[in-house]
């Protein structure tokens, strides 16, 4: 009995030792210490595998499996359970997720476009009409004070002006009473206010000083303005050299080069900031042209070439509608009309020699708007005027020539050719025009250049040295 009892006895303690021996040696294969720098040390199963970033999945909580002692150490154990609390293990992605193929890097990037910059809104421009004492300059004042995007006005009082009834001073207190935010002002020549007329202006209105007849010839017209415009010109080329210039002083085939040379002594001159108007007769065509057809007056266009007034101004009636052409007879009938409209409107019975006051200021207030919107960067306006031709965009053989442009922030930005197209009745006065043009180009050209005489001996020295020699025969070289 005793030797079976012992027997028994060391079968249990050789078994508890061969049971501790094994969960010891599970163990110790399945646990391996990771020594961190914290002092803190885990088994590999207490670390979470790390996450997918293509696809990451939630932890999936595993079924419960018959409750057992090697079942509880092998989930434990080998399957990454832990020793503290509910089993849970990490469903890993089997299948990798398809990447998106990368584009091969270029050899060279693509140059990425500059867009130039725009300059920045402005609320509103100062405009200066010079001749404001006039009747025309009165009710221009009264149109222009209406404009949103003008935000100062100056009114000058120009000499030898007749014929005005009201003061200017009065006139300007009058409008400070219309409920805009444009702020008028007056200056006199009395007080030698033309130079503080100019201070900072951003567009000049040049309007005829004093009331001329219409019937006096061009000469006679030329040689009384053009004292007053070269005043005018200097005094702006030393205030507001970069202003914007809009000639209304007749004859403008005339005075347009001559505010042209005489910027140019003191190198200010910018083609594409001097304009001399033609507002005046394109609304009268335009306005005939509308009334021919029975159309809305605002919706024909009919452009002008050539010169500004008298046989040098063409107007384009073939190019009024899109598609249809006047008879010949009645182009020629409107062609005259547009042209004696002057005189035509100033047949009157009274001591006063111009009555079309109105419909030239409104046709100068209109034109002013338009550049004073393109300035601002408001629209890209499409006017005529007579300018400086560029033989990069117009060839022409004048110099100085009426046809279509687009306005922009500076000026002048494309001057557009004639229209194609015309009949033979236009291209025979366009022919006629253009040589008168040249003409008038050159009467302003020789007082320019007798007045420098005048003035000084030595500038005149200078631009005869400057000046090249033509010679007509081969031995006068030698």
């Amino acid at each position: 009995m005793f030797r079976t009892l012992e027997f028994w006895s060391h079968v249990v303690s050789s078994s508890r030792i061969l049971k501790w021996q094994a969960v010891e040696a599970i163990v110790c294969r399945c646990y391996a210490k990771k020594a961190r720098n914290d002092g803190c040390a885990r088994a590999h199963v207490d670390i979470p595998p790390a996450v997918d970033p293509l696809c990451p999945q939630p932890c999936e909580r595993r079924k419960k499996k018959k409750e057992g002692i090697l079942h509880k150490i092998k989930l434990k154990v080998i399957e990454g359970g832990t020793n503290f609390g509910t089993p849970f293990r990490r469903v890993e992605c089997k299948e990798v997720c398809p990447k998106k193929p990368k584009a091969p890097p270029k050899a060279l990037p693509a140059p990425a476009k500059k867009l130039p910059p725009m300059p920045e809104p402005r609320p509103g421009v100062q405009v200066s009409v010079l001749g404001a004492d006039t009747a025309i300059g009165q009710y221009l004042a009264l149109l222009l004070k209406q404009c949103s995007c003008i935000k100062k006005l100056r009114l000058y009082e120009a000499k030898d002006s007749q014929g005005c009834n009201r003061d200017l001073c009065s006139v300007v207190q009058d409008l400070q009473h219309i409920n805009t935010n444009c702020l008028v002002q007056a200056f006199s020549c009395a007080c030698y206010g033309l130079e503080r007329c100019l201070q900072n202006s951003d567009i000049v209105l040049m309007l005829e000083s004093g009331y001329l007849n219409v019937d006096m010839p061009v000469e006679k017209r030329f040689l009384y303005q053009a004292p007053i415009v070269k005043s005018y010109a200097d005094a702006i080329a030393n205030e507001c050299p970069k202003a914007f210039i809009i000639v209304c002083a007749t004859p403008i085939d005339c005075m347009v080069p001559l505010i042209a040379e005489t910027l140019k002594e003191t190198g200010w001159y910018d083609p594409n900031k001097l304009l001399g108007s033609l507002a005046v007769p394109e609304m009268r065509a335009s306005t005939l042209a509308a009334r021919a057809l029975c159309l809305e007056p605002r919706y024909t266009r009919v452009p002008c070439v050539g010169g500004t007034e008298g046989d040098t101004l063409v107007p384009l009636f073939s190019k009024a509608v899109e598609y249809f052409d006047f008879a010949q007879h009645n182009t020629e009938m409107m062609t005259e009309a547009v042209r004696n409209a002057p005189s035509a409107v100033s047949r009157c019975d009274g001591p006063c020699q111009r009555v079309g006051d109105l419909s030239e200021a409104h046709a100068l207030a209109g034109l002013v708007t338009a550049v004073a919107h393109a300035l601002l960067c408001h629209d890209i306006p499409r006017v005529t005027g007579f300018v400086e031709t560029d033989l990069r965009q117009v060839i022409s053989p004048a110099r100085f020539l009426a046809s279509d442009m687009l306005l922009g922030h500076k000026g002048i930005c494309k001057r557009l050719s004639f229209p194609p197209k015309l009949n033979s009745y236009e291209l025979k006065l366009l022919d006629v025009s253009l040589t008168k043009v040249i003409c008038r180009y050159k009467r302003a050209m020789d007082w320019y250049e007798s007045n420098l005489k005048e003035a000084t001996r030595g500038m005149v020295m200078l631009k005869k040295f400057n000046t090249p020699t033509y010679y007509e025969r081969l031995g006068d070289c030698a």
